[in-house]
């Protein structure tokens, strides 16, 4: 009965996404729908809300997604024509500068991101005589290879969150898929031949200058999360402010960008995932799945891989499959305080394979878009890659 109650409640997120309401919303209604269905005290759902609202955990989270949206608006202002002129002076061979300007702006998380390398791409591609389906790929694949491990993004913040633990834990044991994910992409541009740009003459030492004040607030935000133990949300929140004080924007703009990196839907999709996450754990639902599954020979593999797979796929955003999914196999992928760190990451690449083949990514529908590519040549190329993303983990998984 409780499988049929918490499948009952994923087809309900399901079809509220579908009726094009937004994620969190669509978590918080329910949010009450399982307290309708499992409370036996109607009154505790009330209750359960704000507790879960004000608790630390969501406030930390909220803040740490702020200002990370805080950032990537002043960089995406104030520094984007300062990478390129650094790329500009650090090659002359471009077969691999190409690469760079999506995984640098990839270091910025921010919704349809993938748009901001573009038109570099298109510039540069064209000595190489890629085709529209090859710029479409790297501009899309080397944007995405940093999901895995970097901090900053807010699936790993939710992931974190959910279980109360360090990001740190995270980046160490998924780092790996971000440098297979670099491999394969190499591998898949391997034919492609180098061209030579004659205009200009080099200069690595500007180039390198350049490039480094381009990313020096994440560079440092990143060092201080790894090396000291000041809690994240202040190192995210001071790092982003102090480099909004002191940059030459006016005042008016910087007020526009406090104003504009406010996004409700991101806020409330936070909200949604920890009231939703909250409310699962005051229901007992997943301990009596949890008893199942390990009574009844159920193989864990098959909810771990394909209910963020598939709604990775369904939504193309990962936190969406972190929010949804992460609260009900919590039970299979931690016990007590210990986290099995082969099936969280086994579970998080699973998800985000399926955000990667999704038409509803933003980026991928935006970038074949610009590049005017045909979708089945762009499945061509990304199906083969995201294989090893999956497989990897699994054999980790299966083996260790």
């Amino acid at each position: 009965m409780v499988h049929i109650k918490l499948f009952l409640i994923l087809l309900l997120i399901i079809l509220l996404m579908r009726l094009k309401i937004g994620i969190g919303v669509s978590l918080l209604f329910s949010s009450i729908f399982i307290g309708l269905l499992f409370l036996k005290n109607v009154y505790d759902i009330p209750k359960i809300f704000i507790t879960s609202l004000f608790s630390y955990i969501t406030i930390k989270t909220v803040l740490i997604v702020y200002g990370v949206l805080l950032l990537s608006y002043i960089m995406r202002e104030r520094q984007i024509d300062r990478m390129v002129g650094g790329l500009k002076h650090l090659f002359k061979n471009i077969k691999y500068a190409i690469l760079l300007p999506p995984m640098i702006i990839g270091l910025m998380p921010m919704p349809g991101g993938a748009m901001l390398p573009a038109p570099i791409i298109d510039e540069m591609g064209s000595p190489l005589k890629l085709s529209q389906e090859k710029k479409t790929y790297i501009n899309y694949w080397f944007r995405h290879i940093w999901e895995y491990c970097w901090p900053l993004y807010p699936g790993l913040i939710l992931a974190a969150s959910i279980k109360n633990i360090s990001l740190k834990s995270i980046m160490y044991h998924q780092f790996y898929l971000t440098i297979l994910a670099f491999i394969t992409g190499l591998m898949m541009i391997f034919d492609v031949k180098n061209r030579e740009v004659n205009e200009g003459k080099t200069d690595v030492k500007k180039g390198f200058l350049s490039l480094f004040h381009s990313i020096l607030p994440i560079f440092i935000m990143i060092i201080l999360i790894i090396v000291t133990s000041i809690p994240e949300e202040i190192v995210v929140l001071g790092v982003t402010f102090i480099y909004l004080i002191f940059s030459r924007s006016s005042f008016k703009k910087k007020i526009e960008f406090i104003i504009k990196s406010f996004s409700p839907d991101s806020i409330l999709l936070i909200i949604g995932v920890m009231i939703f996450k909250d409310f699962l754990i005051a229901s007992s639902s997943l301990n009596t799945i949890s008893e199942t599954m390990s009574s009844g020979g159920f193989s864990i593999l098959i909810p771990l891989i394909l209910m963020p797979a598939i709604i990775g796929f369904l939504t193309g955003i990962n936190q969406a499959y972190v929010g949804i999914a992460l609260p009900i196999l919590v039970p299979f992928i931690a016990e007590g305080s210990s986290v099995d760190f082969t099936k969280l990451t086994l579970f998080y690449a699973a998800g985000f394979v399926g955000v990667l083949l999704s038409p509803m990514h933003l980026c991928l529908s935006l970038t074949r878009e610009y590049f005017k590519a045909k979708w089945s040549n762009v499945y061509r190329i990304l199906i083969p890659s995201v294989i090893p993303i999956l497989l990897i983990p699994l054999l980790i998984y299966l083996f260790l």
